[in-house]
């Protein structure tokens, strides 16, 4: 069990040098340009999609609210404003945690790649 530790341990001394001059982790805009070209982005198109329609009727929601002459059509206004800004944030919220699923994704593949070369003794 110690040679094997001792491997593990002189694996990972010749690697740290290569290992701590890369970024960990690439900067948010090439993260989200990376959500482009994955395997769902088609998904996250659609998404975005949605999100700028959903905030056109936050906006329009928003001017007739305010144009509005009576206490019910103001209040129906604004529940019309706050779906939209709640859907907006539901879709957010996704996109976010695609991000942190390609994050989780990237750190997977690289302790996959650690654990390849400390088996072919590299």
């Amino acid at each position: 069990m110690n040679d094997l530790d001792q491997k593990i341990r002189e694996a990972l001394a010749s690697e740290e040098a290569e290992f701590s001059t890369r970024t960990v982790e690439p900067p948010l805009l090439e993260q989200v340009i990376d959500t482009f070209r994955g395997r769902n982005r088609w998904l996250v198109m659609l998404s975005f999609v949605f999100a700028l329609v959903w905030l056109a009727v936050a906006v329009v929601t928003a001017i007739e609210f305010f144009e509005a002459e009576s206490t019910r059509a103001m209040l129906a206004w604004a529940c019309g404003f706050v779906l939209s800004m709640i859907t907006i944030g539901m879709i957010k919220i996704w996109y976010w945690i695609e991000l942190a699923k390609n994050s989780v994704l990237r750190e997977v593949k690289r302790v996959e790649l650690r654990v390849v070369r400390l088996g072919d003794g590299k």
